[in-house]
């Protein structure tokens, strides 16, 4: 479950609290809440965020929809640089696809 009250530190000096984000993309029609419920995130290396959340309408609990948005925080503004909506089947994939490459 997402630790909605976590705080990530970006740049070294603004610190965002992930609901804050979350709201933020609510709020624009990025992600909406009735449809898309948030499971989790993390600050990547280089400075980004990934957000993860799971389709509460498309899917089941056995074949769940999930979406990933990759965000940057520009002067307080979440800005969405990519989004992918994808199921386990998916990711399992590209999993394989990795590994064959690996061996190669």
């Amino acid at each position: 479950m997402l630790e909605q009250e976590k705080s990530l530190e970006l740049s070294g000096e603004t610190k965002v609290k992930i609901r804050e984000i979350i709201k933020k993309l609510n709020d624009k029609g990025e992600v909406s809440l009735d449809i898309w419920k948030p499971l989790s995130a993390r600050k990547s290396s280089d400075g980004t965020i990934d957000l993860l959340y799971w389709n509460r309408v498309v899917g089941s609990e056995k074949d769940p929809v999930f979406l990933w948005i990759y965000v940057n925080i520009v002067n307080e503004d979440v800005k969405v640089l990519e989004k992918i909506t994808f199921k386990k089947e998916h990711v399992k994939w590209i999993m394989n696809s990795i590994i064959t490459l690996e061996k190669t």
